[in-house]
């Protein structure tokens, strides 16, 4: 089932008919983590890296339907298991850093500007005027029934 090729690689064909015993939607990631306990049975190592071309293979026909089998090159460095779909190379990348979200008021004021900015302080000055002299609610006088009828 492996072919040795060179030091601490090697080609493995992995069977994922097991997937396909499980529902539709939990196919494909079962898949991925079949492929990971097959290679740290295999490799010897606790850490497995998938690449990118191993995991869109695995994904390429959508959740439901994971390929049967696939080959897979897989190497070995410093206790890591690197592996990548057979006829690629594996190819190191890192996580990119999540974009701050901006609120709907950002967004707004970038598109509108200085314009805005204005009509923002002219709307915060009017409303402290607004606050500075509050009218006070005259209590609400109750009638009771059967009372002046």
């Amino acid at each position: 089932m492996a072919e040795k090729t060179a030091g601490t690689e090697k080609i493995f064909t992995i069977p994922l008919r097991e997937a396909y015993k499980k529902a539709e939607e939990k196919r494909v990631p079962y898949a991925a983590r079949l492929v990971r306990s097959y290679l740290m049975t295999h490799m010897k190592a606790d850490n497995v890296k998938m690449g990118s071309k191993l995991n869109e293979e695995l994904w390429g026909r959508s959740i439901s339907r994971p390929p049967r089998f696939v080959r897979v090159k897989a190497f070995k460095e410093d206790g890591v298991v690197k592996a990548e779909l057979m006829g690629h190379d594996y190819v190191d990348f890192k996580v990119k850093p999540k974009k701050e979200r901006k609120d709907m008021k950002e967004k707004l004021m970038e598109r509108l500007g200085p314009k805005a900015l204005k009509n923002e302080e002219e709307e915060s000055r009017i409303e402290g005027e607004k606050g500075k002299s509050p009218e006070k609610a005259r209590p609400v006088e109750k009638h009771e029934v059967g009372e002046n009828a």
